[in-house]
């Protein structure tokens, strides 16, 4: 069988509530503002929702042999309300895609988010790389670090528009006990993120951090340019290299030209290593409203 044969395979609706426990969890791994996130959730807990379908797909026994290699590729999200805290919601996922090169397959994911009466909250899309993992001979492997150790991270802080452009930039770090909690917390368990043979089997160096948490880490800088409770409109992010825990990374943004009458912005966002772009995208910022 070819992974190919799911395509247009559907998963869900599985029902859900945005609980004040787990909102508080999610930001408490990802270094966002606990005081802001009380009465909604931030943006970025999107990846979370994600996650509720997308381990149903990653399980299907179909699916499952082409797991050795699973690497978030790109991903966007759309918001059309804000996640409210107690809010029960129905997530479905589907296989929209499957093609196929050199024996890997680019898999595109979507999930959207309703309520029980069937508004629309969340639209999202992923594109992940799949495959069956072997070693490879004469990758690195770097040894971990302690399941402590990090550099800085820091919280959010209001940065309302119009306000400094370039957007102050965020240290952002994870250790190994973060990617543990941050698992947790939204769902992705995929073992690249925590066992290093599982990396290794990936052609990795060793553990890596999860993409969407260098999304999260992304979406705040955004966020913190509006005040309302549904800061950002849409986003799309590229993952372009990966980032080993305890290793500093820093997000930037710059705000696009802002007519006086205009409502969105555009934030052009990189997350990056001393040495290389990680993460790179857009997000579509509401000002007012």
């Amino acid at each position: 069988m070819s992974l190919q044969e799911v395509a247009g395979a559907t998963y869900g609706p599985y029902s859900l509530r945005i609980s004040p426990e787990k909102v508080a969890e999610y930001v408490a791994a990802t270094g966002d503002e606990p005081d802001r996130w009380v009465e909604h959730a931030p943006p970025s807990f999107a990846g979370a929702l994600l996650f509720v379908a997308a381990p149903h797909f990653l399980r299907d026994p179909r699916v499952r042999p082409y797991t050795g290699v699973l690497v978030h590729v790109d991903q966007s999200f759309t918001w059309h309300t804000p996640l409210g805290v107690g809010t029960e919601i129905l997530v479905t996922g589907s296989v929209d895609q499957v093609r196929e090169r050199s024996g890997r397959f680019f898999v595109s994911f979507t999930v959207t988010v309703e309520t029980d009466d069937g508004d629309r909250l969340l639209d999202a899309a992923a594109t992940f790389l799949m495959g069956e993992g072997t070693a490879q001979e004469g990758a690195p492997d770097d040894p971990e670090p302690a399941v402590w150790r990090r550099e800085l991270n820091d919280l959010p802080s209001p940065q309302p528009w119009p306000g400094v452009n370039p957007l102050p930039g965020l240290s952002k770090s994870a250790s190994r006990l973060d990617l543990v909690k941050y698992a947790a917390a939204s769902g992705d368990y995929n073992p690249i993120h925590f066992d290093h043979d599982s990396a290794r089997a990936a052609g990795l160096p060793g553990i890596v951090v999860h993409g969407l948490l260098m999304a999260a880490w992304a979406m705040q800088a955004a966020g913190a340019v509006s005040g309302r409770p549904d800061p950002i409109a849409h986003t799309k992010l590229r993952f372009r290299n990966p980032l080993r825990p305890a290793v500093q990374a820093t997000v930037s943004g710059m705000v696009g030209d802002v007519a006086p009458d205009e409502e969105d912005a555009q934030v052009k966002l990189k997350v990056s290593s001393p040495d290389q772009d990680l993460v790179t995208g857009v997000c579509v910022v509401r000002l007012s409203g």
